[in-house]
């Protein structure tokens, strides 16, 4: 009887990306005319392992991000690394879309922090909502223009390749992620987070104390509420777990503490949060592709 019922349509596995598959040439960073031409086939659902900002000009569109998003000009989207997207109707928009490596933002301690604290108001735990691209940016008038010019001058250098270009391109980003973090420190709270408070204080604890250990009875009782009503919020309203989100934050800087330090992988697990070396590999591996140690080594071979 039950062979006789109608199946449901598998979802495809989302496919993974990477910046060689955009045609980086070997470098760290690439930026993409939108419209594409010629204007690609609209795939699935799509994982890639860099970093993805839209700055959007023009025309307004559709794409899936945790949920279907409405993307319009005037807009900047961030689309962490490792993070599922889906492009649904962006034929409309102009702009651009830049792709680069999360090791440019952690290698120089540009990802950001929480936002200076000021008499009024809350700390907004920006981190978080750049890690898993919760925050839509919209710049004022002067700000957006800054970004604007450097993106087209930061085009202009990777298309051109004259002398130097790697080294202008690299001050560029510099500049642009400047502009980015800026607009992220000042205006966060004003941003359409779309979290409620309640979301927004665990993650802003989260955050403080993700190198701890930590549970989600931790962080139920530093919000005053139970463990099964926090859960449920966490999991409505930004996609991920308790759990996750540490897992989050510890494997972003297992990943600066891999590239950056000379540590060993027992040393770094236990910096991270993780007591079992064996449960950080096994995570390490799940996040990344490959091994604490395969992934340094490949990493810095790259560098050379």
């Amino acid at each position: 009887m039950l062979d006789d019922m109608p199946r449901m349509p598998q979802r495809p596995p989302p496919r993974i990306i990477t910046l060689d598959d955009l045609g980086t040439g070997g470098l760290p960073l690439r930026v993409t005319l939108i419209p594409a031409r010629p204007a690609p086939r609209l795939p699935g659902p799509l994982i890639s392992t860099f970093v993805m900002v839209f700055v959007l000009t023009a025309g307004r569109g559709r794409g899936r991000h945790l949920e279907e998003v409405e993307l319009d000009a005037g807009d900047i989207h961030v689309v962490p690394a490792g993070v599922e997207h889906q492009p649904l109707d962006v034929s409309d928009l102009r702009g651009w879309m830049v792709a680069f490596d999360p090791t440019l933002l952690t290698s120089s301690g540009r990802l950001p922090g929480p936002p200076p604290r000021r008499a009024v108001g809350k700390d907004v735990p920006v981190r978080s909502l750049f890690l898993r691209g919760l925050l839509r940016l919209r710049p004022a008038q002067p700000r957006r223009q800054r970004i604007e010019r450097t993106v087209a001058e930061l085009e202009a250098e990777l298309r051109e390749r004259h002398w130097g270009a790697e080294n202008a391109a690299l001050a560029l980003f510099t500049l642009l992620t400047t502009e980015f973090m800026r607009e992220m420190q000042e205006n966060a709270s004003m941003a359409p987070i779309l979290l409620s408070g309640l979301a927004q204080d665990a993650l802003t604890f989260i955050e403080a104390h993700c190198l701890e250990p930590l549970s989600l009875q931790d962080v139920a009782a530093a919000m005053g509420r139970t463990p099964s009503h926090l859960a449920n919020i966490m999991r409505r309203e930004t996609g991920l777990t308790v759990g996750d989100w540490l897992r989050v934050h510890r494997m972003a800087e297992a990943r600066r503490r891999l590239l950056e330090t000379d540590a060993s992988i027992e040393s770094i697990a236990d910096q991270v949060g993780y007591a079992d070396v064996t449960h950080f590999i096994r995570t390490v591996r799940r996040t990344y592709g490959m091994t604490p140690r395969a992934f340094r080594a490949r990493r810095r071979h790259e560098d050379v």
